[in-house]
C-alpha cells in the first residue's frame, strides 16, 4: 500500500512539473500575439502619420506656386496704344463726346474710372480729383474726366452733390471700361485711372484705392510735364 501511494504521488509530481513547463510556452505564444497586435497598430499609425506628412507637403507646395496672371481682355489698350476713333460716350448732360478728339484737344487727358456714382469710395476718389483740379488743369494744363457705367442722370446728381468741376462720362454697357482693362467679370467696374498724351495711353493703373488714384495721377502728370521741359 505504501509503494502504490508513493508511486501515485510521484506520478502527480511529474504531471505537475510538465504542466509548469507548458505554462511558459503558452505565455510565450500569448506574448507573441500581443506583440504582433502592437506591431500592427504601430505600423498603421506610422502609415497614417506618413500620409499626413505627404498631404501637408503637397498642400504647402501648391500654396507656394506663383499666382497666374490675369487674363487680358481681347482688344484691351496697353501702354503706347491709341484710343480707338469710334469711342463715343454721353456725358452728364447727355452730350456725345468722342474720346479721341477730346484727348488730342486736351494734350494731357486724365480719365479716372469708378464703380458707382455717389458711393463712399467713389465719392472720396471724385472729391480727391476735385481738390487737385486747379493744379491739374491750371498749372499742369491737363484735362480731367470721370468714367463709370452710371446714367447721365446719376452722374449729374453726383456732380451737384460733390461740387465737381469736371465732366463725367457714361458707359452703361462697359465697352470702354472693358477696352481699358478695368471691367470686373461677369459685371462690375474696377477702380482705376489712365493718362493719355495726344491720344496715346501713357499711364495705366488698374485696381487702386481712391487716394492712390488721385494722388498718383497728380504725380504722374507732373512727371509727364517735367519730361517736356
Amino acid at each position: 500500500m505504501q509503494l502504490r501511494s508513493s508511486t501515485v504521488q510521484a506520478t502527480k509530481r511529474s504531471a505537475s512539473a510538465e504542466s509548469e513547463k507548458e505554462k511558459p510556452a503558452k505565455r510565450a505564444k500569448t506574448d507573441k500575439k500581443v506583440a504582433g497586435k502592437k506591431t500592427g497598430k504601430q505600423a498603421k499609425a506610422k502609415a497614417k502619420a506618413e500620409t499626413k506628412v505627404v498631404k501637408t507637403k503637397k498642400e504647402h507646395t501648391s500654396k507656394a506656386e506663383p499666382k497666374k496672371e490675369a487674363k487680358q481682355t481681347p482688344g484691351e489698350l496697353e501702354i503706347g496704344d491709341a484710343i480707338p476713333e469710334d469711342v463715343v460716350l454721353e456725358d452728364q448732360n447727355s452730350k456725345q463726346v468722342n474720346l479721341l478728339q477730346l484727348a488730342k484737344k486736351a494734350h494731357i487727358l486724365v480719365v479716372f474710372v469708378y464703380p458707382r456714382a455717389s458711393t463712399p469710395g467713389c465719392t472720396r476718389q471724385a472729391k480727391g480729383f476735385r481738390d487737385e483740379y486747379d493744379e491739374l488743369t491750371k498749372k499742369l494744363k491737363a484735362t480731367v474726366v470721370g468714367l463709370s457705367a452710371d446714367s447721365p442722370k446719376a452722374q449729374q446728381k453726383f456732380i451737384e452733390r460733390q461740387s465737381l468741376q469736371y465732366d463725367l462720362l457714361c458707359d452703361p454697357g462697359r465697352s470702354l471700361i472693358a477696352t481699358l482693362g478695368c471691367k470686373k467679370h461677369p459685371k462690375g467696374t474696377i477702380r482705376s485711372h489712365f493718362i493719355f498724351v495726344d491720344g496715346i495711353l501713357r499711364v495705366k493703373k488698374v485696381k487702386v484705392s481712391p487716394e492712390v488714384s488721385y494722388k498718383g495721377a497728380l504725380e504722374q502728370v507732373k512727371e509727364i510735364v517735367a519730361e517736356k521741359k
